[in-house]
């Protein structure tokens, strides 16, 4: 079970909150919080596996709260807020938060959602309460693993990521320089609320141009492009040119935008030419698409168990033979740049 510390200064969010955790038997709701402050006290008194966290509170606001929550204790905080501030969301991450999610309209809610929030809450939670028990994954490469690449064969990284993407994407992405020589296309799974706020986040914090990806643009060296929410990121290749193209078609793994249907489609545009990274999420999305960059020539590498915050779609990936290597994510950005002779 998942006892729950519930952060906010309304008196009726935390009493949803509370009913909502209620009717889940995975959780257990422990105490509560109505400012930042007495969130250290309450998680320093009872110890809980999860914080739900409100930013904006009177006495001391939600960031500062989880930094030092953070400093003396490691339970798993998700941010429960309306802000759509690129600045505060980045600082949240920062700061130690695991996810960051929007407040609903309570109104609104209903069983299938409710699911979804239950479920993307306590996988996050129960990562971070169990003991590691395997032993790590990780399979680095040799110098002379490493000798064997063409230098010059890619032409394109492509990343994929669900829970607790945000911040792994940024923590690849800030290790990579300016001058970085291939474009980036990147589907995270993401709230409409944040993509926007997402990708000034990363252009804020990385050296590399991000943006939100728009049909017809043509991909350039040293940018990112970010799939918006709800919305497919594929490629279009005619004529011996390569543009972005916003699908706006079914979702796949009932997910929109899909990390399978833009590995699918630049493996079948560039082929060999293909660097893949599949980073932390829930489920099986980017599976297929690894095996198909795989079977097409390219590169593919996952983030490994031990610095995932959920195991999930690297995992799938690994289990159905589309992984050439498997990585911790702080020696992704340094493999890539040893691939590509930086």
């Amino acid at each position: 079970m998942i006892s729950v510390l519930i952060v906010d200064d309304s008196v009726l969010v935390r009493k949803v909150l509370n009913q909502f955790f209620k009717e889940d038997p995975r959780f257990e709701v422990v105490g509560e919080a109505d400012n930042g402050l007495r969130a250290i006290v309450e998680n320093r008194r009872l110890s809980p596996d999860l914080i739900i966290m409100d930013i904006n509170m009177p006495v001391m606001n939600g960031i500062e709260a989880t930094a030092q929550i953070m400093e003396a204790s490691s339970p798993a905080i998700i941010v429960f807020s309306t802000e759509d501030s690129a600045d505060i969301m980045y600082k949240c991450l920062e700061a130690g938060a695991l996810d960051i999610i929007q407040k609903p309209n309570i109104a609104n809610m209903n069983a299938s959602m409710l699911k979804a929030f239950y479920d993307r809450v306590y996988i996050i939670a129960n990562k971070h309460k169990l003991e590691k028990k395997k032993e790590q994954t990780s399979r680095e490469f040799s110098t002379q693993s490493i000798a064997h690449f063409h230098h010059n064969k890619y032409s394109i990284l492509i990343i994929g990521a669900s829970t607790g993407g945000p911040a792994a994407i940024q923590a690849v992405l800030s290790k990579l320089k300016k001058d970085f020589p291939l474009p980036i296309l990147i589907t995270q799974h993401i709230d409409s609320f944040f993509d926007e706020q997402f990708t000034k986040c990363l252009n804020d914090t990385t050296d590399l141009e991000v943006e939100l990806a728009k049909t017809g643009t043509v991909p350039q060296k040293g940018h990112a492009y970010i799939a918006p929410a709800n919305k497919h990121l594929v490629i279009r290749h005619s004529h011996d040119k390569i543009t972005l193209v916003l699908d706006d078609g079914e979702p796949v793994h009932f997910l929109k935008p899909a990390v399978d249907k833009m590995f699918l489609s630049v493996a079948e545009a560039y082929r060999e030419k293909t660097l893949a990274v599949i980073l932390t999420g829930m489920g099986k999305d980017g599976a297929k698409g690894c095996i198909a960059v795989k079977e097409a020539g390219g590169f593919t590498i996952a983030e490994d168990e031990e610095s995932c915050v959920v195991f999930g779609m690297p995992k799938a990936a690994i289990d159905e033979g589309g992984v050439n290597t498997v990585l911790p994510l702080d020696k992704i950005a340094g493999f890539i740049e040893s691939v590509l002779g930086k």
